[in-house]
């Protein structure tokens, strides 16, 4: 689908065309749609998936931003939301502590209590969800993305399995959320990684012990997830 998609783009056979069908995107939600740290909104895979699509994209997302902080970004993009066509967003992870869970974790083992703790969030998450709903236009097309699995493998980390299974428990919560709400969920984010983990030869993320922008994907780890979230979204159409 990917491999068909850039194909048309590149022979200019979609780009125009999609420019004036009058669909857009707006982008809300934490750090892993901001990537701030990975050069900043330019990056982001929204402005790469709209890019792909010849459609107008803005992108609201803040980094640390958590469940309560979506009704004021929702505010702030009142104007955009208006208009716009499709909605795609991250949240979540901060509410979880994605990169503090996943140590817990490696250094303990505590699969248990991490655990709960994701699947707690589902109440939330609905709530959440149908208050992104209520500020769109009926019609409006909205997605949810899963954070990727970046964790590495091969046991390059202490109890990486566990580490896994926590990415599949965050998954599965958000999607189950997603469900109960009747939005989109881009599940196909969730293995985007898949031979670029971190510690690979060549990774799409900046590891969870690194300096700067931890556990976040990487410039090239964002426009991966551009091109998988732009191949869903002609898919859906």
């Amino acid at each position: 689908m990917l491999t068909s998609l850039f194909v048309l783009i590149s022979l200019g056979l979609i780009g125009g065309s999609y420019q004036q069908s009058g669909k857009s995107i707006v982008a809300i939600g934490d750090s892993f749609t901001g990537a701030g740290g990975a050069g900043g909104v330019s990056k982001s895979y929204p402005i790469v998936a709209g890019k792909i699509l010849g459609w107008p994209a803005v992108n609201h997302a803040k980094g640390g931003a958590v469940m309560k902080d979506i009704p004021g970004q929702l505010i702030k993009a009142a104007s955009a939301l208006a208009n716009a066509t499709h909605v795609i967003f991250t949240i979540g992870g901060n509410d979880l502590g994605v990169a503090s869970s996943l140590m817990q974790v490696i250094l303990a083992n505590d699969l248990t209590s991490v655990s709960q703790k994701a699947k707690s969030l589902e109440p939330q998450l609905i709530s959440t969800y149908h208050r992104i709903k209520a500020a769109t236009r009926p019609g409006t097309k909205i997605y949810a993305l899963p954070y990727v699995d970046f964790i590495s493998v091969g046991n390059k980390i202490p109890n990486e399995a566990s580490c896994h299974k926590i990415m599949d428990i965050l998954t599965e919560t958000l999607k189950k959320s997603t469900q109960a709400a009747n939005i989109g969920f881009i599940e196909s984010v969730k293995t985007a990684f898949r031979g670029h983990e971190m510690f690979s030869a060549d990774p799409f993320v900046d590891g969870l012990f690194a300096s700067s922008n931890a556990a976040h994907p990487n410039a090239k780890g964002y426009a991966k997830i551009g091109e998988v979230v732009a191949a869903h979204l002609l898919a859906d159409q």
